[in-house]
């Protein structure tokens, strides 16, 4: 069984209401940006790296959430077990995203507006908890 390290970021800003990037992966659906934790590289260092490399942001991390996903994907007919810490993050509200070419658009995306567009339950849970954990921290005002 081979097995992945990965960590990422969940971005939002606060335009009137609080909305989320997402990525629009060539396989067709949407993803936060993440990626592997590199050698010597800590998880927090390695989800900044990877929002800035795959949208071009700087984000300000917000202190005290972190989010474990884990799950079986299979590339090229072999099964991988990964690991992904997601972390959150602001930016302004007028950012500009600029996305590498990992992947082949984004979306700014409400909470509802996510949910109905997500296509993993397990996206739509930690979308569903970032939320409720600005909201509990006015994080974002």
């Amino acid at each position: 069984m081979k097995e992945e390290i990965s960590s990422g970021i969940i971005i939002f800003r606060n335009r009137d209401k609080i909305e989320f990037l997402f990525l629009k992966r060539r396989e067709g659906f949407l993803d936060m940006p993440k990626g592997h934790v590199e050698k010597g590289e800590s998880e927090l260092d390695a989800a900044k790296r990877e929002a800035f490399e795959e949208t071009g942001l700087s984000v300000n991390p917000i202190d005290g959430f972190r989010e474990l996903q884990q799950y079986w994907y299979t590339y090229e007919g072999e099964k991988i077990w990964k690991k992904v810490s997601l972390y959150l993050g602001i930016v302004s509200e007028d950012a500009e995203v600029r996305i590498s070419n990992e992947h082949t658009g984004f979306v700014w995306l409400s909470l509802d507006d996510s949910l109905k567009t997500l296509s993993f339950q397990n996206q739509k849970e930690i979308i569903k908890k970032a939320y409720d954990y600005i909201l509990a921290n006015q994080t974002g005002k």
